[in-house]
Formats: structure tokens, C-alpha cells, sequence
């Protein structure tokens, strides 16, 4: 009877070693998959980072432009587009550049004496380099009436 004791004792030696290299295999898939999200979400806060940052830097070149073609200390005096710079510098916003595209319109309205000028204003900022390069774009119109 002894016998039978310790070679079912010997067989049952070897499940615990197969149950320790089960767990830690499991426990390393779960490793990798929570470094796998953490990566993927380290990128997606740079990439909504670089979004706000363009933005900002949109609206900035919005505001510029607009305060070249409304000069300030004449509110009714409105230049036309080529008071406005294609690229606009920034400061401050390192590894950004904004461009800005100015269109004038006329339209001719019998209500209207004279003939009413709009200018669409468009910014795009760009934020980051390589696969982290994001772009904003704003657009704005102004009316004014002819000088």
C-alpha cells in the first residue's frame, strides 16, 4: 500500500511546474496587451495635443489677419487682401506654422448703395512632424462696404 502512495506522489510532481509556465505566460500576454494600450494611448494624447496646439495657431492667424485688414483706431477703413501675408510667424508655437488664404468678394445688391465687399479668410495651422503632424483649419468672412 505504501508503495502505491509514493509513485502517485512521484506522477503528481510535475502539474505544479506546468501550472507555474501556464501563469506566466498568461501573465505575459496580459503584460503585453496593457503595454500595447498604454502605447496607443500615449499616442493619441500627442496627436490631440498637436491638435490644439493647431487650432490655437489657426485662430491666431485669423486674428492677425484681421487686425491687418482692420486697422485699429479706424473701425470703417477695411483693406483688401493684399495687406494679408500667405504665412503668418508665431511665437511661441514651436514646430507650428500657419498659412492663410485671402479671397475678396463683390456683390452687387439694389439695396445696397455702392457695392459690398466680402473677404473670406482661411487658416490652416500645422502642429508636429511625421506620423504626429496635425492640421486645424478655420475659415472666417468679413463684409464691408466698397471705399
Amino acid at each position: 500500500m505504501r508503495r502505491n502512495c509514493s509513485r502517485l506522489a512521484i506522477k503528481q510532481t510535475g502539474s505544479a511546474l506546468v501550472v507555474v509556465i501556464f501563469i506566466i505566460t498568461v501573465m505575459a500576454m496580459m503584460a503585453a496587451a496593457m503595454i500595447k494600450i498604454n502605447a496607443s494611448q500615449a499616442a493619441t494624447t500627442t496627436q490631440e495635443i498637436q491638435g490644439t496646439r493647431a487650432w490655437f495657431a489657426a485662430h491666431s492667424g485669423i486674428e492677425i489677419s484681421l487686425n491687418k485688414l482692420f486697422p485699429i483706431g479706424d473701425p470703417k477703413q477695411m483693406l483688401t487682401c493684399a495687406v494679408i501675408s500667405k504665412q503668418i510667424p508665431l511665437v511661441d508655437f514651436d514646430g507650428c506654422e500657419v498659412r492663410v488664404e485671402c479671397n475678396e468678394f463683390a456683390a452687387n445688391d439694389d439695396a445696397v448703395v455702392g457695392v459690398e465687399r466680402r473677404i473670406q479668410l482661411r487658416s490652416t495651422g500645422r502642429c508636429g512632424s511625421g506620423q504626429y503632424q496635425v492640421a486645424r483649419q478655420q475659415q472666417v468672412w468679413v463684409k464691408g462696404l466698397a471705399q
